[in-house]
């Protein structure tokens, strides 16, 4: 009888110290993988703040000897902040769909000076601009890039949309000393009414100048770059190349003109003007974080 009670109680404690392992392993087994790269999760998502560089060329081309030429140079440094996400399409392969929005300020004086033809004195511009991008593209994911574990580089290449929402620029006027005269002129690039600091205000001169002048509200482009990711934090740099200029016209060989109701003459639309305003060149750096 002892025998059995001894044999017994050795049994249960073997059973007991047998149950204990199985669940050290079972919740071994159970535990959850730690998602440590993009990489590891079908869709993520990133916050971002970035800077971006715009060169802005602004001519006109002198279809005739009668036409002054115009140009101004301009380099508009912009602060953007935006959201995107990436759905994973190919897993097999690491490719991801990414779309994003962007809300950009962007800032910039001209590089020339522009002078006054009636007068010693000269013109420098500054422009400034509110603009929102929706950039589509297609990146493949590289995990442990270079070997450094948690490091995920994914070039991508797609389309970048921006949405050209606000854009003024304003005119301060110089003596040839450089000495500011106190006369400044502000005017916005994306309608006609310029008011009479710019010429007559009627609705015939904002016909006019709405064929020659008028800045684009929408302006498609490619895009090129590279993302990293280390564990959550994000870095990326891109290019991007405008496929329409901001504003463009070709001015017709003959110059006409028509009388208005107001008296004198108006040049017709169309006519004695060749002016271009291109954004093409942009390159652009951000920060973020995945969550």
């Amino acid at each position: 009888m002892p025998a059995a009670l001894l044999m017994s109680l050795s049994l249960n404690a073997f059973a007991q110290d047998e149950d204990e392992l199985l669940d050290e392993v079972t919740d071994e087994e159970s535990t959850e993988v730690v998602v440590t790269t993009p990489t590891d999760k079908k869709f993520f998502q990133r916050v971002q703040l970035g800077y971006t560089g715009t060169t802005v060329n602004f001519e006109n081309k002198k279809p005739d000897e009668n036409t002054a030429v115009l140009s101004e140079k301009y380099f508009l440094s912009g602060i953007t902040f935006g959201w995107a996400g990436d759905l994973r399409i190919d897993k097999d392969n690491s490719l991801f769909l990414e779309v994003g929005a962007n809300l950009g300020v962007h800032v910039g004086t001209s590089k020339d000076k522009n002078w006054n033809v009636h007068h010693d004195a000269y013109y420098r511009y500054k422009v400034k601009a509110f603009t929102v991008a929706i950039p589509v593209s297609i990146n493949k994911q590289f995990k442990d890039a270079f070997g450094v574990q948690d490091l995920t580089l994914a070039p991508f290449a797609g389309l970048n949309f921006r949405f050209n929402v606000m854009a003024k620029r304003t005119a301060t006027e110089y003596n040839e000393d450089g000495s500011k005269t106190g006369k400044t002129y502000t005017a916005s690039l994306m309608d006609t009414d310029k008011g009479p600091d710019f010429g007559e205000s009627t609705r015939y001169m904002r016909a006019f100048d709405k064929k020659l002048h008028v800045g684009k509200l929408l302006q498609p482009g490619v895009q090129l770059g590279v993302n990293a990711y280390y564990q959550r934090y994000f870095c990326g740099i891109s290019y991007m190349y405008d496929l329409r200029p901001f504003a463009k016209h070709v001015s017709s060989p003959e110059l006409t003109s028509k009388e208005t109701p107001e008296g004198g003459n108006l040049p017709n639309i169309g006519t004695n003007c060749d002016i271009k305003a291109t954004t093409s060149h942009n390159i652009a750096i951000n920060f973020g974080y995945v969550f």
